[in-house]
């Protein structure tokens, strides 16, 4: 039977499970849209600008693990999904993205937005299509589906030239089936020697990374280091899937985001086993300094993560999942664990470490911003954050103890995701919890025009602004390293030349500004109360620096 391409691709993303989209219509898939108008399974949100609909439909999928569409024009409007797109690849999050193109008979002949973006986004997507063949539709489709979500999960790019957009073809659509996928497992000898080293270790500490939340394994995790007794430290992109106050929990560790306890309990142990975690930058510091006098097991499903940064003493190519239920099972085959003394000391020790966050100053110290937020908001509420000191600040500082609710920007560290990512991330979530945007005031000018996105839905995420009238990361950074200070003061937000409630107001939302510490709770659950988005402006010492070093024996604390 005749079928359009632009139905087939619909009802495609209907069979794989597809229920959201985020996008903006244009001229370039308008063909695409004619049928997006029809489904009565997939519902659309038009964004304000095209960047946000990969970053919104990557929130959606970090807070529900579900996939969603996003969806541009041709030219400007897929350039624009790369910054979007970049995010989502670097920290493993699928996200389908349909691009409008020129027709066909038009490509490489520069006519009017026309753009090859499938080369221009080959290397940070998992893969792109460029579709010239409208009988190839179907195939690439399903293919499309099966990478995003085998292996290192990844956006992938299908970019669609209008003639083959509104092009029949000869298909049945009760024959479309998804493509099976399959993920590597360890075998049983590495999971022996694995279990093996952690036995005979002194110090042991487990690194649960982000892949452990993409497999779906944090509570299996959880419970293997409980029978371990191994204590377990969170990467950045896992925070809050072992919950905050469990006996286990050694916090952070990293030159920024880090915490002294995961610093401490990180530098004192002996044998390492990392799962679904990459050992970056921002997480080891100096590597000599990090590895030295640790034998390292490293678990990862994606190959080229293995001995990428350093060259594991056992490196496990496996699903995450596979491999922790693998372990325990072992465990449970070689009999109790007798815990290491500093096991008992932990709950101890994490309270004595932590830092302070009840300052009674002002201007408000931004710690005492996130103490609050501590206490008003429950396990339940959501969390965004894209980029700089108050991103480190937030991840420092915050209290998280569910997986699938702290869904910051990790690799990319993007300015302007915190907005759209919260509204994806409560649609996924169907408006039953909060998500809360939590940025600077210099990062709340990125996309702040998706707040009128959220009003237009009536999705009430809020956004807390630390207002610390900086660029206050770069600073520190002008400051600390090179001596001097330039271009990075925004007094102009603090002083009232700058509103951001009116701002907020404008596009739909409801504000307040802060200026003293006790003013902060009270706003904050007025902001819960809201049906309408909710913007905290919260007006900080101006000058204040965050923890950080170039290894974890020497983080500097301010």
């Amino acid at each position: 039977m005749k079928m359009n391409v632009s139905d087939i691709i619909v009802k495609i993303m209907e069979k794989e499970g597809i229920t959201d989209a985020f996008g903006i219509p244009g001229a370039g898939i308008n063909g695409l849209y004619k049928y997006m108008a029809q489904t009565e399974v997939i519902k659309h949100y038009t964004v304000r600008h095209e960047e946000c609909a990969v970053h919104a439909a990557g929130g959606y999928f970090r807070a529900s693990h579900k996939i969603a569409a996003a969806i541009c024009t041709s030219g400007p409007g897929a350039t624009n999904f790369v910054t979007g797109l970049y995010t989502c690849n670097i920290d493993s999050i699928p996200v389908l993205a349909l691009t409008g193109q020129a027709v066909t008979g038009q490509l490489g002949k520069d006519p009017f937005q026309c753009v090859d973006i499938a080369a221009i986004c080959k290397p940070i997507a998992k893969a792109t299509f460029c579709v010239t063949n409208p009988i190839a539709i179907p195939e690439v489709m399903r293919e499309a589906f099966r990478l995003m979500r085998e292996g290192k999960p990844g956006p992938v790019v299908v970019d669609l030239p209008l003639d083959v957009q509104n092009a029949e073809i000869d298909y049945d659509i009760d024959s479309y089936t998804p493509a099976a996928w399959e993920n590597p497992k360890a075998n049983d000898d590495q999971i022996t020697e694995a279990i093996k080293m952690l036995k005979e270790a002194k110090n042991p500490v487990i690194i649960m990374g982000g892949g452990v939340v993409l497999a779906d394994a944090c509570e299996e995790l959880v419970k293997f280091a409980e029978k371990m007794q191994i204590p377990v430290i969170t990467t950045y992109q896992a925070k809050g899937c072992i919950p905050y106050n469990h006996p286990l929990n050694a916090g952070h560790c990293g030159i920024q985001v880090g915490q002294p306890i995961g610093n401490k309990i990180f530098s004192e142990s002996d044998v390492v086993l990392g799962i679904g975690c990459r050992f970056t930058d921002r997480h080891t510091g100096a590597i000599g300094i990090y590895t030295e006098n640790k034998k390292f097991i490293h678990i990862n499903v994606c190959a080229t993560e293995l001995n990428k940064i350093f060259k594991a003493d056992l490196a496990i190519l496996s699903d995450a999942k596979y491999a922790i239920e693998a372990l325990s099972k072992k465990a449970d085959e070689l009999g109790p664990t007798t815990a290491a003394p500093r096991v008992a000391e932990l709950p101890k020790l994490r309270d004595e470490l932590e830092r302070k966050t009840n300052q009674d100053t002002v201007p408000i110290h931004p710690h005492r911003v996130f103490g609050e937020m501590n206490k008003v908001f429950d396990d339940d509420t959501m969390f965004t954050s894209g980029c700089g000191i108050t991103q480190i600040w937030s991840g420092q500082l915050q209290k998280i103890s569910k997986p699938k609710k702290y869904l910051a920007s990790g690799g990319a560290g993007c300015l302007g995701y915190d907005i759209p990512g919260a509204f994806g991330a409560m649609i996924a979530d169907g408006c039953k919890n909060k998500a809360v945007a939590v940025m600077g005031d210099f990062g709340f000018t990125f996309h702040v025009q998706e707040l009128a996105t959220a009003a237009k839905y009536d999705v009430p995420l809020i956004v807390v602004i630390v207002n610390n009238a900086y660029l206050g990361l770069i600073r520190q950074n002008q400051k600390g390293a090179y001596g001097y200070e330039y271009m990075v003061e925004m007094k102009v937000n603090q002083s009232g030349l700058i509103d951001y409630v009116k701002v907020a107001e404008g596009l739909g939302c409801e504000a307040e500004r802060v200026y003293k510490p006790e003013e902060i709770a009270p706003a904050m659950e007025r902001a819960k109360a809201s049906k309408k988005p909710y913007v905290i402006d919260i007006v900080c010492d101006e000058y204040q620096n965050c923890s950080m070093g170039n290894d974890i024996l020497h983080v500097k604390e301010w």
